[in-house]
C-alpha cells in the first residue's frame, strides 16, 4: 500500500484461517475521539469516519458531488487524503459521488465486494480505481482492520466472497455490513442491507450488540427489523436521506419501529457527527 499523509510506519495483512487481519500503524498527534459524520448529501449515503490518529475512512459517497463540500467541512481545507474507501454496494446513491473523490483525493484502498452489477456508473468506478492504481480488496465476513489508536472495523457480511459473481436476488442485499468500535462503543452501518441480510445476521450469532445504527436503506419499511433492532439495541439511530424524497423515506413504519431511540435524519438535522472518547456519545447536528 502507499505512503499515506501520516507516513505509514508499517502495514501488513495476514491471513488467519483464510480471514485476513489487517494491521496499520500511523504515526500522528492523536484526538483521543473517533467522530462519526453521516453527510447531509441528499437522497442517498455516505458516511466519514476520523479515528483519534486521524485515520480517516469514508463509507460510500453519495449520489451526486455533493460529498465534495460535506468533506471539505469536515476536513481541514490542505488534507486530500483519505485512508480507506468503502462501497457497500454499487448502486447510484451510494457510489456516484465515490467517483469525483478518487479524482480528486489520495485514497490508500478501496474495499468492495465486486458482485457483479451492469451499470455505467460501476464500470466507471472501477476504471478510476484502475487508472490510478488503488490498491482493492473484496469484502467479506471475518475481515478486520486494526489501527494503532484502538479503533477497529470488523466486516460482518456478506458471508461470502461475491467477487464476479451474479447475484439473484436484490442487490441491497450484498451490502457491505461493517462495525467500528473504539472503546466500549460500537457502531453499525448496514449500507441498504434489507431484512434478509438483517436475518441473516443475527442467525450468525455475531455480537451485534452496538451503541450507534446508521440506519439502513434510508428508514424504507423493508429494513431495520423489529428483530433486528431486540438484537442491536443501539441508543441513537442515524438515517441518511433526501427532503421530500420520492420514496417516502424514511417510512412511518420504520419510524415505529425505532421509537425510544434517538434518532437523527439528515432530511431534518443536516450533517449529523457523534464523537466519542470510548465510554461516552456526544452527538452534533447542523440544525
Amino acid at each position: 500500500m502507499p505512503k499515506l499523509r501520516f507516513r505509514i510506519a508499517s502495514i501488513a495483512i495476514f491471513a488467519c484461517a483464510a480471514l485476513p487481519v489487517w494491521h496499520a500503524v500511523f504515526a500522528s498527534l492523536p484526538s483521543g475521539h473517533l467522530s462519526f459524520h453521516s453527510l447531509d448529501i441528499g437522497q442517498g449515503d455516505a458516511t466519514f469516519i476520523e479515528t483519534p490518529r486521524h485515520h480517516q475512512i469514508l463509507i460510500d459517497g453519495g449520489p451526486d458531488q455533493s460529498v465534495l463540500s460535506e468533506l471539505g467541512a469536515v476536513m481541514p481545507f490542505y488534507d486530500k487524503t483519505i485512508d480507506l474507501i468503502v462501497l457497500t454496494h454499487p448502486q447510484e446513491d451510494h457510489m456516484f459521488g465515490l467517483i469525483p473523490v478518487l479524482e480528486r483525493y489520495h485514497v490508500g484502498a478501496v474495499l468492495m465486494t465486486g458482485v457483479n452489477y451492469q451499470t455505467s456508473t460501476y464500470a466507471e468506478f472501477k476504471k478510476v480505481i484502475a487508472e490510478k492504481n488503488i490498491p482493492l480488496y473484496r469484502a467479506h465476513a471475518g475481515q478486520n482492520i486494526r489501527f494503532n489508536d484502538g479503533v477497529a472495523l470488523d466486516i460482518l457480511y456478506p458471508f461470502d466472497n461475491l467477487e464476479g459473481k451474479d447475484f439473484a436476488g436484490d442487490v441491497n442485499d450484498t451490502s457491505v455490513a461493517s462495525r467500528i468500535t473504539f472503546g466500549g462503543k460500537k457502531f453499525l452501518v448496514m449500507g441498504d442491507a434489507g431484512m434478509l441480510e438483517e436475518t441473516n445476521l443475527v442467525n450468525s450469532e455475531e455480537d451485534l450488540d452496538i451503541d450507534v445504527l446508521k440506519v439502513s436503506h434510508h428508514g424504507s419499511r423493508t429494513s431495520t427489523s423489529r428483530l433486528f433492532l431486540e438484537n442491536t439495541t443501539p441508543s441513537i439511530a442515524v438515517i441518511s436521506v433526501g427532503a421530500r424524497n420520492r420514496y417516502g423515506h424514511p417510512t412511518k413504519e420504520t419510524l415505529d419501529r425505532l421509537d425510544g431511540i434517538s434518532v437523527y435524519r439528515t432530511d431534518k438535522n443536516g450533517r449529523v457527527e457523534i464523537t466519542t472518547d470510548g465510554i461516552e456519545l456526544k452527538t452534533v447536528s447542523e440544525r
